[in-house]
């Protein structure tokens, strides 16, 4: 078996320890999220868009439903479950107060343009309080600035939803300029358009989020309180939820972008997929009955089984959201996306050079094996394995870091005899701290997971 089965561990933003309350926000697509406190109730279930753009209703039960404004992809209230009060800011004129569910909301009226309502209506935006965490849904928000009122009842959120599409709302850099004038602990983008949905006139992935100095990527799911909430705002890029849930096989952090030429595992429901392992490289297209394909086109594939598929990202796959489909015997069983970047580290393992497993000395040389390395040179055709003569290496090194301690990076590149596994190798650096339990980062353009080690 070229590689096997990897434990599920998805950490879709669970903290461990008692906690008060939480809450768990899902992002269903479009405008449309569900927020949970704990596991139980009350649900909030925001602008529910119609069938036509593409997303699934949610199929949690609501207790509340909250509508911005009077377009299909955001009122469509007749599809969600539920016996909920509806929190409508449709007709909207003033300021008001509402209570639904043991909640407050307080509606904030505006417009969808920077005409006053002239070219697409009003918008209303809807701020309310769940389970500690102080939430504000803006909607369509389309404005040149907010008014002085509005800036007052939007002040001090913790968690603000804004649409980042363009064409109906706001521009990217005028979203960042909003954000960076309210300052939410967490901005949350919406309202965009991805592989699985929304209309063809909507701002897409990665031009969404040029204007952002660092994005954080979450998975479709995630869960917070006050308590866990970060300390200097933050900018977040939610997954759309969907049957498919694709990760950088090393370190399986969710929704954590991949990159070009990397492993990728697949976790969902294949129904009829049997459990299959490449036995050689190069590696096929097709494992037993199953074939992936990205973008519309099959990949190579390492494992297949009725829960998870590893495979090999093609290197000339773009940065953007392609549609990931999984097939078996030519059906299509399960859809979702990939977030795709340059460069998206994780990290499997790493070997000292006395050949312990995650065991590394001070001023000796640490083999660190990973996924994500982007463009290599030269180039290693898709699914076979790397030469060990010449080496394919990075353009860059990344930077790696062990116990706060900057390591130096002798190689970076692909490890001979395998496909899409990328090698590191770095000095130990003299002074990093001894133990255990010392951390090991790999950073370009984002920080991989975070590898245990012991230093000697």
């Amino acid at each position: 078996m070229l590689l096997r089965s990897m434990t599920v561990l998805l950490l879709l933003g669970a903290f461990a320890g008692a906690q008060a309350q939480n809450v768990r926000i899902t992002w269903i697509g479009q405008s449309c999220f569900v927020i949970q406190t704990g596991d139980a109730s009350p649900v909030v279930i925001t602008d529910p868009s119609s069938p036509s753009t593409g997303y699934p209703m949610p199929t949690l039960p609501a207790d509340v439903v909250t509508v911005s404004h009077n377009h299909s992809d955001h009122n469509y209230v007749s599809g969600i479950r539920g016996s909920f009060a509806l929190v409508d800011g449709r007709s909207v004129t003033a300021r008001q107060e509402v209570a639904a569910a043991g909640l407050t909301f307080t509606l904030i009226p505006g417009f969808h343009d920077p005409q006053g309502g002239a070219l697409r209506g009003a918008n209303t935006m809807i701020r309310w309080t769940q389970a500690g965490v102080k939430f504000a849904h803006l909607g369509d928000y389309g404005q040149t600035q907010l008014t002085e009122a509005q800036a007052a009842d939007l002040k001090d959120v913790d968690v603000m939803f804004v649409a980042v599409g363009g064409y109906y709302t706001l521009e990217p850099a005028a979203v960042a300029d909003l954000i960076g004038q309210l300052k939410p602990r967490v901005a949350i983008l919406m309202h965009f358009r991805t592989a699985l949905g929304g209309p063809a006139q909507l701002v897409t992935f990665p031009a969404i989020v040029q204007p952002f100095p660092e994005v954080r990527y979450k998975p479709a799911t995630v869960v917070l309180s006050r308590a866990t909430l970060p300390a200097s705002p933050e900018v977040w890029l939610m997954e759309v939820a969907a049957p498919v849930v694709g990760v950088n096989a090393a370190g399986f952090t969710g929704g954590a972008p991949v990159a070009p030429g990397s492993l990728v595992a697949l976790f969902g429901d294949f129904a009829g997929s049997q459990t299959v392992a490449a036995p050689r490289f190069p590696l096929t297209k097709k494992l037993g009955d199953t074939e992936v394909l990205v973008g519309g086109a099959t990949v190579p594939l390492l494992y297949v089984s009725p829960t998870q598929i590893n495979l090999q990202l093609p290197r000339q796959t773009g940065t953007g959201q392609p549609v990931v489909e999984v097939r078996v015997g030519g059906q299509q069983v399960a859809r979702g996306s990939l977030t795709v970047i340059p460069t998206a580290p994780g990290v499997f393992a790493a070997v000292g050079e006395d050949g312990r497993l995650n065991v590394a000395r001070r001023g000796k040389t640490l083999s660190i094996y990973a996924s994500g390395q982007g463009d290599v040179s030269p180039a290693v055709a898709d699914g076979s394995a790397a030469p060990a003569k010449p080496l394919s290496v990075t353009p860059l090194f990344p930077d790696v870091v062990i116990g706060y301690k900057r390591a130096q990076v002798l190689f970076s590149g692909l490890a001979p005899g395998w496909a899409g596994l990328w090698q590191i190798n770095v000095i130990v650096p003299p002074d990093a701290p001894t133990g255990t339990a010392v951390f090991l980062l790999v950073t370009q353009a984002i920080t991989s997971n975070t590898l245990m080690i012991a230093v000697e």
